[in-house]
């Protein structure tokens, strides 16, 4: 589960040195780029909007569309 791994990378950074930490940081910007990503197609699947998913990620209908639109 996604929630799991990000939880587990977190966690790594504690007591890690800086490259160690951001190694552990830009694995969990990935990690939340997809679950990102999943939950809009699953939003969509679901019937959502391209409005509503943008007011839930805090960006314009626009820019969510542009980046998910052709999944």
């Amino acid at each position: 589960m996604e929630i799991e791994r990000m939880k587990t990378l977190v966690a790594s950074m504690h007591g890690k040195g800086p490259a160690e930490a951001l190694f552990a940081v830009a694995e969990l910007q990935k990690e939340v780029g997809r679950t990102e990503a999943s939950l809009v197609r699953k939003a969509r699947q679901a019937g959502l909007s391209w409005e509503a998913i943008a007011l839930c990620l805090g960006v314009s209908k626009q820019g969510v569309h542009r980046k998910y639109g052709k999944q």
